[in-house]
C-alpha cells in the first residue's frame, strides 16, 4: 500500500513539474504574419502583435522576451482572420522548451469587440 502512495505522489509530482508555465496577451492587434514551410512540408507561422515581432518575457525564463511561432492550423487561420478584420486578439503562450525567444502560442482567441 505505501508502494502504491509513493508512485502515485511521484506521478503526480513529475506531471506538474511537466507542466511549463503560459503567460496570456490580451487586447492585442495581430500587425503581421510570417509563414514559413518547413523541411517536412508543413507550415509555421510567426505571429507579430502590436507592431512588436517579440512579446514579453518567456514564461520559462523573464530574462529574454519571445518571438510567437505556432504550427497549429487553428491558430494560423484565428491570427489571419484577426489581421484582415483589424480586431484585437487574446493570446496564450508557452516556452518552446530551450528557454530561449522562441515561444510557441497555445490559444488565441479573437475578442468580440
Amino acid at each position: 500500500m505505501l508502494k502504491i502512495i509513493f508512485t502515485f505522489c511521484f506521478t503526480v509530482l513529475f506531471s506538474i513539474s511537466a507542466i511549463g508555465a503560459n503567460l496570456t496577451i490580451t487586447n492585442a492587434k495581430v500587425t503581421a504574419i510570417k509563414i514559413y514551410e518547413t523541411t517536412d512540408d508543413s507550415l509555421n507561422i510567426w505571429i507579430m502583435l502590436d507592431g512588436n515581432s517579440r512579446v514579453g518575457p518567456n514564461p520559462d525564463n523573464p530574462s529574454v522576451t519571445c518571438e510567437l511561432w505556432s504550427h497549429d492550423k487553428a491558430i494560423h487561420s484565428t491570427a489571419l482572420a484577426a489581421l484582415m478584420a483589424g480586431k484585437n486578439v487574446t493570446v496564450r503562450y508557452v516556452d518552446r522548451g530551450d528557454k530561449s525567444y522562441w515561444c510557441n502560442v497555445k490559444d488565441l482567441t479573437i475578442m468580440a469587440n
